[in-house]
This record gives structure tokens, C-alpha cells and sequence, in this order.
């Protein structure tokens, strides 16, 4: 059982380090996509647990993915200190389904993930594939 769950924290990292690895290579240090126009065959979400009370959980829908330090964070909807609508001029721009940030960029907008509410590192395996599909559809939106 012991040898299942490392072989499988294993395939996780290696997963996650190469959604960084794909996200560096692209020069995006984030990518924010808009659930409502995204059409996604499902929706992106994760079982969230309270740090404080790891029996307190709450579904967290997300909204992207922001490279940070070396750590790869989803953006909660509703609850990461950003909207969508901040990222286009509604006066001239139709408004984007996706929008992908550079590191620098993505730094001045979002700033530290660990400062704030709204950004995790939470989710199990088949919740990060699941966004991990999203992401690569985001893509091709973009």
C-alpha cells in the first residue's frame, strides 16, 4: 500500500511539474479562464480542506493557473482577489474567454499566492488532470 500511494505522489509531481514546464516553455506565468465562456465539458473544481480543520471541506471552483516561485497554483473563482473583467478594456476589447499572463506580469496582477486568500496547492490527482484539461483547452482558446 506504502509503495501505491508513493508510486502515485510520484506520477502527481511529475504531472504538475510538467504542466510548470509547459506554462514556462509558453512564457505564461498565468492563466486565467472564465467558466462561463469557457465550455468545458465539466467544470473545474477541487474538494478544498481547511488547514485549521481538515474535516471542514468545500468545493473550490477554479479559474487557472498561476506559476509562482517555482510552485504551481490553481486560482479559486470568487474567492482569489482578482476578476476577469479587470483584464480587457470593455469600451474597445469583446471580452476573452482566456487570458494568459507572463511571469512579470502575472506577478504585478496577482502577486504573492501565499499572502492572500484564494490561491492553493490542494486537490488530488484525478482534480488536477481534470485541470490540467482545462488548461490545454484554454489554449486553444486563447
Amino acid at each position: 500500500m506504502e509503495n501505491t500511494q508513493q508510486s502515485e505522489n510520484a506520477l502527481f509531481n511529475k504531472a504538475k511539474s510538467a504542466l510548470m514546464e509547459d506554462m514556462e516553455a509558453r512564457e505564461i506565468g498565468a492563466i486565467i479562464w472564465d467558466n462561463a465562456t469557457a465550455g468545458f465539458p465539466y467544470q473545474p473544481e477541487i474538494l478544498h480542506r481547511s488547514k485549521k480543520d481538515p474535516e471542514k471541506t468545500r468545493v473550490a471552483k477554479i479559474m487557472g493557473l498561476y506559476r509562482y516561485n517555482g510552485v504551481l497554483y490553481l486560482i479559486e473563482e470568487g474567492r482569489a482577489p482578482i476578476k476577469f473583467s479587470e483584464f480587457w478594456n470593455p469600451d474597445t476589447e469583446a471580452a476573452p474567454t482566456v487570458v494568459t499572463l507572463t511571469e512579470s506580469e502575472a506577478v504585478k496582477k496577482l502577486g504573492d499566492p501565499e499572502a492572500v486568500k484564494g490561491y492553493t496547492t490542494q486537490g488530488s490527482l484525478e482534480e488536477w488532470t481534470a485541470i490540467a484539461d482545462c488548461y490545454f483547452q484554454a489554449l486553444n482558446q486563447d
